[in-house]
């Protein structure tokens, strides 16, 4: 695959005087096409002023920032480009219909097909038609991400930048805007979504990016590592945690215990099907499942940045 978005070097400063804030610093990456990164970290790492300067809002104070070879406010690149912001700043007196409606004519799409486009939008983010007859200021703050999903999808955009697509959703609405970013990874789309729902992350992205302090601090691959990296904690009556523990063993499921005063183990490395027998084996000893609780990757490579030394 070749580079589509390429950053070399980027700081940017925020503040006059005695009060700054460096968001990025010296800020280095490659996003090849047809790949979909992810940008993880805590609150004020830098994720949202990165994807400022890639969309072209923010201007870096050094470095340089291509897509494809030209500059990021390339028209060229503008109209191949579709977004997703964090702060949903729409027209809240626009009726859904007449939002998507202006968005679909920003893209060049064809105005004989506006009618049929917003519904197709709106009904890939299961909004009901019912929906686009009413104002966004009366739309709940689930129903307003979906829209925005919907209207960054617009035209099918080559590239994708979403910041917090499913942020306030019900776990309905986290699952469409999953499918519909999978969708767009299907066709060949370059993702690059900033998201603290690690699990989804992990679902959709092919590699995620840490950042802390304005600093690209990793870059991990996914593909294929959720195996080797998922944990699973099952929680127990305390005063059962060792028989569980002889309980699985007998049944060739490795498991330690992490916290005996709340009956907790882990089971390490453990595929679906494993958890799935060392439930039934409890089960059929006669030792309570009280919880089962399975990390993500991202969940345990967060941990793993978060207890090493900056």
């Amino acid at each position: 695959m070749s580079g589509v978005i390429s950053v070399a070097n980027v700081s940017k400063t925020y503040g006059r005087f005695g009060r700054r804030t460096r968001a990025l610093d010296g800020v280095s990456l490659e996003v090849r096409r047809g790949e979909t990164v992810g940008l993880i970290g805590p609150n004020g790492a830098g994720k949202t002023t990165l994807l400022s300067v890639l969309l072209g809002f923010l201007r870096p104070d050094s470095g340089t920032v291509q897509i494809d070879g030209r500059p990021v406010d390339d028209l060229r690149t503008r109209a191949q480009s579709g977004y997703m912001p964090e702060r949903l700043g729409f027209d809240r007196d626009s009726t859904g219909a007449a939002f998507l409606a202006f968005h679909w004519r920003l893209t060049g799409g064809d105005p004989a097909l506006t009618p049929q486009r917003v519904a197709a939008a709106a009904q890939s983010v299961g909004l009901e038609a019912s929906a686009l007859s009413k104002r966004l200021r009366t739309y709940s703050r689930g129903m307003l991400q979906r829209i925005g999903v919907a209207q960054a999808m617009l035209n099918d955009p080559h590239l994708l930048f979403l910041d917090e697509p499913a942020s306030g959703t019900d776990p309905l609405g986290v699952a469409v805007v999953r499918e519909r970013i999978l969708e767009a990874k299907r066709r060949g789309a370059t993702i690059v979504l900033n998201s603290h729902q690690l699990t989804e992350v992990e679902r959709v992205c092919d590699r995620v990016l840490f950042l802390d302090h304005g600093r690209l601090t990793r870059d991990e691959t996914l593909q294929g590592a959720s195996a080797s990296r998922r944990r699973t904690a099952v929680r127990v009556p305390a005063e059962r945690l060792d028989d569980a523990v002889r309980v699985l063993a007998e049944a060739g499921v490795a498991a330690e215990p992490v916290d005996h005063d709340q009956g907790v183990l882990r089971l390490a490395d453990a595929s679906d099907a494993q958890v799935s027998a060392a439930v039934k084996a409890l089960a059929l000893a006669d030792v309570a499942v009280l919880e089962v609780r399975a990390s993500a990757e991202l969940e345990e490579l967060f941990r793993e940045k978060e207890s090493r030394p900056s």
